[in-house]
């Protein structure tokens, strides 16, 4: 991997991710990350990306905005991804907090035009709560990956 590669991902507050459907269909979501070295940190909702993961857990990491268009000359970054729990997946929440602040609980509970919002479902008393809230939340998970190198 080129270090410009890995700069690109470094310099962008929303990365690509293309996971992979058992047929080998990539499926492209825009998220909020956190690198750690030749590592990369988000939280996902436990469902069908989730899936994805288990099954097939080779992704792909591209530098890109808010609503997923990839910036102009971002390289894509191969990586398999692990899914956390316990200690490892506090320890990656508690970073992904530290990069986007009071925005890492607050945004995902607010309608934004062009963006899906998973959490549209919840009660204003359930909102509120995980906005306060600093674990992971009950239906979500970290997700590692590690970046190829080399």
């Amino acid at each position: 991997m080129h270090t410009n590669t890995l700069d690109d991902l470094r310099n962008a507050r929303f990365a690509l991710l293309t996971t992979f459907r058992r047929d080998g269909t990539g499926v492209d979501t825009p998220i909020w990350f956190t690198l750690d070295g030749d590592q990369a940190l988000f939280r996902t909702k436990v469902g069908p990306k989730t899936r994805r993961l288990a099954a097939r857990p080779d992704v792909l990491l591209t530098a890109c905005d808010y609503r997923g268009r990839i910036r102009a000359g971002a390289t894509p970054v191969a990586g398999r991804a692990t899914l956390l729990a316990g200690a490892e997946a506090e320890d990656g929440n508690r970073m992904l907090h530290r990069r986007y602040g009071w925005q890492w609980n607050v945004v995902p509970m607010l309608k934004i035009p062009g963006v899906t919002n998973v959490h549209r479902e919840l009660g204003i008393a359930e909102k509120l709560r995980r906005v306060r809230h600093r674990a992971v939340w009950p239906d979500s998970v970290i997700v590692r990956v590690d970046l190829s190198v080399g």
